[in-house]
């Protein structure tokens, strides 16, 4: 017979194999593997707001108390601690988009442009101003250069439905397109007329409020080469709808602001500009007499202003034969005169 091996064990020599570590055998945290750890987390103050101060006062007092075996005095501590906090100011930094300030600056140096003509001239003189841009879906296939722009400067466009534009022009009548765009520099009179001209011409609107007539104008004063208008309310010129009548005249007419149009005209005059009324005042010249000078301001008002008027201004007569008891639209009257100095320019 064949016989059987058991399998004999032999204890292990180590004697600490199996046996609980103590605190100071266990790994320490100060080797390699902890330290790129450690390097890596970020960095956290425990209190960023400043320690309270804390004030202590003693007060000693004596009190008097009876017992049975008689009366006696006894000495009284009272400790009150204050807590005054220290003034904390707040920081300030650059603010966030959406912050509430950043929106309401961002909100009043901005303003809405609607209307295919008027659009398309601002892309094409000022495409850096577009923010933003709404189509439909009809406008978007004509205007694919203007979404090429935009994809690759990073800035949104939409292709909405009308009743979305709508909503987004705040109109009905925007042609199907509508930018939302950067307001642009405005330049103050005196600092225009500091550079000296030999010759010029501005126009200068006062009390003309209505955005159809308004645009008007500036559409036909950009055809005509005016330079800039002249206004004491810039709020009328930036208005919308008197942007999409204007048809993107006023991408080629500066805007220039006066304080108010008395000591603009006054300033004018001091700088040799001849001052011609466009109002239904005064005595008038005929138009086919008068001669323009190298600089002159053309003052358009629908009402009647004398305040404005200086004994050497100019009052054109544009209709002579004129049965009726109004005027021309200053819109139409505008176009008259400048055609007329046009052809003397």
């Amino acid at each position: 017979m064949m016989k059987s091996s058991k399998p004999t064990f032999q204890e292990s020599k180590q004697t600490n194999r199996f046996r609980e570590r103590v605190a100071h055998e266990k790994k320490s945290q100060g080797k390699t593997t902890f330290q790129e750890k450690l390097a890596s987390r970020p960095t956290f103050k425990k209190n960023s707001r400043p320690a309270r101060k804390e004030t202590e006062q003693v007060t000693r007092t004596q009190t008097s108390l009876s017992t049975a075996a008689g009366n006696g005095s006894v000495n009284v501590i009272i400790k009150k601690t204050e807590r005054k906090a220290q003034s904390y100011e707040k920081k300030t930094g650059p603010l966030s988009p959406r912050a509430p300030e950043k929106i309401k600056k961002n909100r009043a140096q901005e303003m809405k442009v609607y209307g295919e003509k008027a659009c398309l001239a601002l892309f094409k003189e000022h495409p850096e101003n577009i923010i933003r841009a709404w189509s439909t879906v009809q406008m978007s296939h004509r205007i694919g250069e203007i979404f090429s722009y935009l994809a690759a400067n990073k800035k949104a466009y939409h292709v909405v439905s009308q009743e979305e534009l709508n909503l987004a022009s705040g109109t009905e009548h925007n042609g199907g397109i509508c930018f939302l765009v950067k307001k642009p520099r405005t330049f103050t009179l005196s600092g225009y007329l500091d550079i000296p001209r030999k010759k010029d011409a501005l126009i200068l609107v006062n009390r003309i409020s209505n955005a159809y007539n308004l645009g008007g104008i500036i559409r036909t004063a950009a055809i005509f080469g005016v330079t800039g208008v002249i206004s004491d309310n810039m709020a009328n010129l930036y208005n919308s709808a008197t942007l999409r009548v204007a048809e993107g005249g006023m991408e080629y007419i500066r805007p220039l602001s006066a304080e108010d149009n008395i000591s603009a005209l006054d300033l004018l005059r001091e700088k040799g500009y001849q001052v011609v009324h466009l109002s239904p005042n005064g005595n008038k010249t005929s138009l086919g007499q008068m001669k323009f000078d190298d600089k002159v301001v053309f003052v358009l008002s629908e009402e009647a202003d004398d305040e404005l008027i200086q004994p050497q201004d100019l009052h054109p007569n544009l209709t002579p034969t004129n049965p009726l008891q109004t005027e021309l639209n200053i819109s139409v009257a505008t176009g008259i005169l400048l055609s007329h100095w046009a052809t003397q320019y």
